[in-house]
C-alpha cells in the first residue's frame, strides 16, 4: 500500500514537473531553462527534483515531448491503419490530414504550451538530436515516408525542402494559435485551421519545381 501510494505521488510530482517545463522550454527556450528552474516553478521542495525524474535536460526533453506526442501518436498511427484498410497510402490529401489534423486536434483541446514548445525545438539543434530518434514519432516517420515516395519524380534535394516547408508550416502555424488563444485574441475556429494547413500544405509538395531543378 505504502509503495503504490508513493507510486501515485512519485507519477504526480512528474506530471508537475513536464507541465511547468513545457511551459518554462516554450516560454524562454529550450537552453535558457535549468533543471532547477523545473523544479522551482513546479513548487519541488527538493531543487535537484527535475534531475531525480529525469536525469538532465535532455531527458526532461524527452519527457516533455513523449507526454504529448504519445497521444498524438496513437491518433496518427489510428489515422494510418484506417488509410492502409482503405487501400489510400497514395492518397496525398489523406497523407497530409493524418499529420495535421491529430496535432491540431491536440492542441486546440488542450490548454497547454505544447505548440510553442515545438516551435522552439524546431531550430534548436540540442532538442533536434534528442527527440529525431524517438519511438514516439513511429507514425510521423511512416506518413513521410509515403509523402517523399509520392514525390519520388522530384530529386532528393526538392522533397527533403519540401516537408522541411511544411513542417515549419505546421509547427508556426500552430505555435502562433496557441499564443493568440491564450492572449484572448480572436482566433480561427479548428476545423478552419485544420482545413487550411492541409489545402496550403499539399499546394507545397505538388507546386511545380523551381527552374534550378527542371
Amino acid at each position: 500500500m505504502l509503495a503504490t501510494l508513493m507510486g501515485i505521488r512519485g507519477d504526480r510530482a512528474r506530471s508537475v514537473l513536464i507541465d511547468n517545463a513545457e511551459r518554462l522550454f516554450a516560454e524562454h527556450g529550450i537552453e535558457a531553462v535549468s533543471l532547477r528552474d523545473v523544479s522551482k516553478a513546479a513548487g519541488q521542495r527538493k531543487h535537484s527534483a527535475a534531475q531525480y525524474h529525469f536525469g538532465d535536460r535532455a531527458g526532461l526533453v524527452a519527457a516533455v515531448y513523449e507526454a504529448r506526442m504519445g497521444t498524438i501518436n496513437a491518433r496518427r498511427a489510428e489515422h494510418v491503419r484506417e488509410l492502409r484498410a482503405e487501400g489510400r497510402e497514395r492518397d496525398l490529401d489523406a497523407l497530409v490530414a493524418a499529420i495535421v489534423v491529430p496535432l491540431v486536434d491536440f492542441v486546440t483541446e488542450s490548454h497547454g504550451w505544447y505548440g510553442r514548445f515545438l516551435a522552439r525545438t524546431r531550430w534548436d539543434t540540442f532538442a533536434g538530436r534528442v527527440l529525431a530518434d524517438l519511438d514516439v514519432r513511429s507514425s510521423l516517420r511512416e506518413v513521410l515516408g509515403h509523402l517523399t515516395d509520392l514525390m519520388s519524380d522530384l530529386p532528393a534535394a526538392v522533397r527533403r525542402s519540401r516537408l522541411e516547408h511544411v513542417n515549419t508550416l505546421l509547427i508556426g502555424t500552430v505555435a502562433g494559435w496557441e499564443w493568440a488563444r491564450d492572449r484572448s485574441d480572436r482566433t480561427s475556429s479548428a476545423q478552419f485551421l485544420t482545413s487550411d494547413l492541409i489545402a496550403t500544405s499539399v499546394a507545397i509538395l505538388t507546386a511545380a519545381s523551381a527552374p534550378a531543378f527542371t
